[in-house]
Order: structure tokens, then C-alpha cells, then sequence
């Protein structure tokens, strides 16, 4: 699996949430709605598309799709957060 592009979308949010990302896998496959965060405690990370979940009394998140193993959670970090700051130096160049 060949990670051939990342796509970075500012957010208009504020707080830890940096902005969204689209990622495409060996040209075939696309992963929209990655969310870029970063916080004081964990750092940055990326976090997966997810759905709500409810139960009768509970509500949660469920990761709709996610790595198997955290040699690829941790090559897609990289490379997801490489583009972002790619996006970040060229909007302050305009």
C-alpha cells in the first residue's frame, strides 16, 4: 500500500482541531474526513472518519475505517502532517 496523495482542508474552527485531510491509497482508494488534531497532552494526531453509535443509554464513536497495526498509523501520521505543514508554509507565503 503506496499512500499517493493527502489533500489539506483548513478548518474554521477553533481549538485542537487543525484541519481535514483526504488520502489517497496506490491511486485506487480514498479516505475522506481524516481529522488533523493537536493537543497539549497527546501532541498530534490524526483520528479517523467515524459514526455515532446508540445504544439505549450510551452514545460512542466507531471508526468506520482505521489501520490494523501502528507501523501504518504511524507512516499515515507522518505523511499526513507532512502535507499539512506543506499547506501551512505555502498559505503564508500568499
Amino acid at each position: 500500500m503506496e499512500i499517493t496523495n493527502v489533500r489539506i482542508f483548513k478548518t474554521r474552527r477553533k481549538g485542537p482541531v487543525l484541519a481535514y485531510a483526504n488520502i489517497t491509497l496506490d491511486e485506487q482508494f480514498i479516505i475522506r474526513g481524516v481529522t488533523l488534531i493537536e493537543t497539549e497532552k497527546n501532541g498530534r494526531f490524526i483520528a479517523m472518519p467515524s459514526r455515532l453509535l446508540r445504544t439505549e443509554n450510551k452514545r460512542s464513536y466507531r471508526d468506520m475505517c482505521h489501520p490494523l497495526d501502528s507501523d501504518v498509523r504511524t507512516e499515515l501520521t507522518q505523511k499526513v502532517f507532512a502535507a499539512y505543514d506543506e499547506f501551512i508554509e505555502n498559505k503564508s507565503e500568499e
